[in-house]
């Protein structure tokens, strides 16, 4: 069968300009529930900063039980381990047929899998942001989502979310337990047993078969033909987000060996959607469809769901740069997923059209998902959160920061890590593009220096004296760079702890309280531990308003 990949002409719909003029105001009185819109990202002047603050907020009390499902897990193998041993030993395990065997262990088999309705997504760039908005957008058409994610900022529930929600920890506790002492009690060896991303994809799959989701959104953990959420057999609607390099030593050195792992997701007889625009990518997912007999769609052009002459121009304006990026691939995959399942709530039968509904508007502008260009204000902190783990994602994560501190005077500040094998020299370089820091400060992902640390943020892959010798690696980068381009940015240094450099920055600029701009980016487990951070020290200065 021919592959097809093909660009369409916009089509809005009917009553768009009714919904911008007559609607607005009524959006619009919801601002706090709109993080990745500019006004929710402190971009608007008429937004408060401190509305987003609440996006943070973790349910505190767990019980006993959550918090041995947690040790539990983290006793586990990690994701990136359990592939590196897959790709690399003599005898290369089958990563998916392990996955079937937990899964069998689990009381489950590839049959019941069918009876979920999947909504597959892997990709470099934007794969978690691309599956907040689609299931942000299906849940405005009323379905029931489940939606599948990593990793977490803060608790671990936050991987596996109901209708938008994280899980409770007591639902996350009633669930897990099942799963771990059915896996333990069939073990054939002590070092039989999943591995940590491994064991919570079975354990999701319980919880939305038990809560009876109309569809499941799975992000890809790693790469995408041996990541163990493809055990799933009968996926028809899959995304394929911006491709680049990442995961080299596991998943190969080229774009196209990138493509290739990301294309292992495509099931027969699927569609597939991308905003992979890279010829060499193309080739690959071209491919790779026609193998699987499915088809491949280049999904359009974002500014064409607004049409010509400026058409809605007044609400793209408004959209964060997440949704700009993300935002057409979102869409097409909610479309197509509805045509195929509820053709009673989506009508219009041609796949890949531009077309912009009131639903789809709505999903996009409520959609939450922190850690993305994200503003937060927290004492004289102005701080702006995003994940940025790539080149290419740095590219957006500069460019964002350099827009929205583009006419404030405020000292600015990085604090920055990374982890796997990401290029630090790289994505330093992209930073020192954009702006001009007064203190850099490197720290591991490590809120604080106490012994008791949160375990649901716990390295499950490097120790905190691995993660201090990072640190010490990215101040050296920090300083070649700066001496090889002249920059002469302010105080660079590392801290034992993210709390630390707080405490540090506190003392630095004690004698005048003025604002300060401060750019947290390079990893999201680093978000993580900077949100639990400000915490213990809103405790420690006896002040009410947390993150």
């Amino acid at each position: 069968m021919a592959v097809n990949i093909r660009k369409t002409t916009p089509e809005l719909v009917s009553s768009y300009d009714g919904f911008e003029k007559g609607n607005k105001g009524k959006v619009a009185t919801r601002p706090r529930q709109y993080p990745l819109s500019k006004a929710a990202s402190g971009e608007s002047n008429g937004f408060s900063l401190n509305n987003s603050i609440d996006d943070f907020r973790v349910e505190q009390q767990g019980g006993r039980e959550y918090e041995e499902a947690v040790k539990a897990l983290n006793s586990l193998q990690s994701n990136a381990e359990a592939l590196r041993s897959s790709l690399h030993q003599q005898k290369r395990l089958n990563s998916l047929q392990e996955t079937e065997k937990y899964l069998k262990r689990s009381g489950l088999n590839l049959d019941d899998l069918r009876s979920l309705s999947i909504i597959h997504v892997a990709g470099t760039k934007g794969k978690g942001s691309t599956c907040a908005l689609t299931e942000s957008i299906l849940r405005q058409y009323g379905i029931k989502t489940g939606f599948f994610s990593s990793p977490h900022l803060v608790s671990l529930t936050e991987r596996i979310r109901l209708n938008g929600q994280p899980i409770s920890k007591q639902k996350f506790a009633k669930y897990f337990w099942p799963v771990y002492n059915a896996l333990k009690s069939q073990q054939d060896d002590p070092s039989d047993m999943p591995a940590y991303f491994q064991c919570l994809t079975v354990m999701c799959f319980h919880v939305y078969l038990a809560e009876k989701v109309d569809v499941a959104i799975l992000e890809v953990g790693i790469g995408g033909e041996l990541d163990c959420t493809n055990v799933v057999p009968h996926t028809k609607t899959v995304g394929i987000t911006s491709l680049g390099l990442e995961h080299t030593k596991l998943l190969g050195n080229t774009l196209k060996q990138i493509a290739w792992q990301k294309a292992g997701i495509i099931k027969p007889n699927s569609t597939v959607y991308t905003s992979a625009s890279q010829a060499e990518c193309l080739q690959v997912l071209k491919e790779r469809c026609k193998e699987k007999n499915a088809t491949l769609y280049m999904v359009p052009e974002f500014q064409s769901y607004f049409g010509p002459g400026g058409h809605g121009q007044n609400l793209k304006d408004s959209l964060n740069q997440i949704i700009l990026l993300n935002g057409s691939l979102a869409m097409q995959l909610a479309y197509d997923w509805l045509r195929r399942n509820r053709s009673d709530l989506f009508l219009r039968q041609k796949c890949n059209k531009p077309i912009l509904s009131e639903e789809a508007i709505l999903g996009l502008l409520n959609c939450n998902w922190p850690g993305r260009c994200q503003i937060a204000k927290i004492f004289n902190f102005n701080m702006h959160l995003d994940g940025a783990h790539t080149v290419e994602s740095m590219q957006v994560c500069g460019e964002w920061f350099a827009k929205v501190t583009n006419l404030s005077t405020n000292p600015k500040i990085l604090m920055f890590n990374t982890t796997g094998d990401r290029d630090a020299k790289h994505l330093l370089t992209v930073l020192q593009k954009f702006c001009h820091f007064d203190m850099v400060c490197f720290v591991p992902n490590i809120a604080t220096s106490s012994a008791i640390q949160n375990q649901d943020t716990q390295s499950v892959l490097y120790t905190q004296i691995e993660q201090l010798k990072r640190g010490q690696l990215h101040l050296e980068c920090w300083q070649e760079l700066c001496q090889e381009s002249g920059d002469k940015s302010g105080t660079a240094k590392t801290y034992t702890s993210v709390l630390a450099c707080f405490q540090h920055i506190r003392e630095v600029y004690s004698d005048n309280m003025q604002d300060l701009d401060i750019l947290v980016t390079g990893s999201i487990h680093l978000l993580g531990a900077t949100i639990l951070s400000l915490n213990e020290l809103c405790k420690d200065l006896n002040e009410s308003d947390h993150i």
